[in-house]
């Protein structure tokens, strides 16, 4: 069972377009042999109910990756993946709820990959800052007396 995302992890779903079970598995497999994958990543093959137009269920590759050195790696095993597969048909990659449709190998192609894995775990990094910074500002305030309520 897949761990829930703590800290700087960022859960992945990946997904067949066109719902091909043996192409799902062979990624699966393929990412499950990647050593930088299993070092820094939980990876897991689960079944969703299916979208309503396909019998059964679809099958959905779940990831939990640590922030950074991990979305560098599955950029890696997805690129060479890809290029022993130039057929094999785009893939959904869902990142925090966000998806990204991608259907080649190009360096293009896997930039986009790591930048929407990386820029998820930039923007909680971000807005983590952001709350400290504003909690600071906030104790600051009141060490001086400017932001708590004054008795009069």
């Amino acid at each position: 069972m897949a761990r829930e995302p703590d800290g700087g992890a960022v859960k992945v779903e990946i997904s067949v377009l066109g719902d091909d079970t043996t192409v799902t598995a062979d990624l699966y497999q393929w990412l499950r042999d990647d050593p930088g994958i299993r070092r820094h990543a939980e990876l897991e093959l689960v079944s969703t109910p299916g979208d309503g137009t396909a019998m059964g269920a679809l099958e959905v590759i779940s990831l939990v990756l640590d922030q950074g050195f991990a979305a560098a790696n599955l950029g890696f095993a997805y690129a060479a993946w890809r290029a022993a597969r130039p057929t094999a048909p785009p893939l959904t990659v869902t990142v925090e709820g966000r998806q990204l449709t991608v259907s080649g190998g190009s360096e293009e192609e896997v930039a986009r990959l790591v930048r929407a894995l990386t820029d998820t775990a930039e923007d909680e990094d971000t807005a983590e800052d952001q709350d400290t910074a504003e909690d600071d500002d906030a104790a600051e305030d009141e060490d001086r007396g400017e932001g708590g309520s004054e008795e009069g």
